[in-house]
């Protein structure tokens, strides 16, 4: 990827801002498209782009939302996104805030199936499409299941992890409305910590600047033509 000058973003908080990859419009043919991504497409980071004109369609948006991990890190008695979490699971928070959004058709849970009913429970009272596939070993395993399932009418495909519970409509609409206008969009926050470069030796090489770094969460979204 070639990075391009930072470019203001929509800010949805003091601590939230998107890093926006420019691909080629919709329209253009498949050969283009491939061509871009992998030579010529542009990482856009920054605090403020103006998407005040952007309108995402309503109902034209399938969030896949990811909850097929296994939390072994954590050590849990169950994956994390199912911890209770002020009374309910932890993955139903956000999956509420997607069903609210009038541009959300469906979510399609990646999920065990022995886990289907958390979400099962929660159809009368959403007003999307409730779908569920199969996880895969790895997250972009995961990530293709559940592309096999979105609805093909659906113009932009948004990808969230369920484990992240505190994702806002407003944070999900702007992002929406940025990939909706430049192709691919996903929310990010800038780096805090001193991130060091070192050698194979493990010696310091130098200190990375920090305004030039990113930490990548969720929703991930793009056109489902990419």
């Amino acid at each position: 990827l070639v990075p391009s000058k930072p470019h203001v973003a929509a800010k949805s908080s003091p601590f939230f801002s998107h890093i926006h990859i420019n691909f080629p419009s919709p329209g253009r043919n498949v050969e283009l498209r491939r061509r871009a991504r992998i030579g010529s497409c542009r990482i856009k980071c920054s605090a403020e782009v103006d998407n005040g004109s952007a309108k995402v369609k309503e109902r034209s948006v399938s969030v896949i939302l990811l909850a097929g991990g296994k939390g072994k890190r954590m050590g849990a008695s169950m994956p994390k996104q199912y911890l209770p979490l002020l009374g309910q699971p932890i993955a139903l928070y956000s999956l509420y805030t997607f069903s609210r959004m009038i541009e959300v058709k469906e979510i399609v849970v990646v999920c065990d199936p022995s886990y289907n009913d958390i979400f099962e429970e929660t159809k009368d009272k959403i007003n999307v499409d409730l779908k569920f596939t199969l996880p895969g070993k790895e997250r972009q395993d995961s990530v293709y299941s559940g592309l096999q399932a979105v609805d093909s009418n659906c113009e932009l495909v948004c990808i969230h992890d369920s484990a992240r519970p505190l994702v806002t409509s407003g944070d999900v609409e702007k992002v929406l409305k940025d990939g909706w206008l430049v192709g691919a969009a996903v929310l990010g926050v800038p780096v805090k910590a001193t991130i060091k470069e070192a050698n194979s030796h493990s010696y310091v090489v130098r200190t990375l600047e920090r305004k030039t770094l990113w930490e990548m969460q969720t929703p991930q979204v793009y056109f489902q033509s990419c």
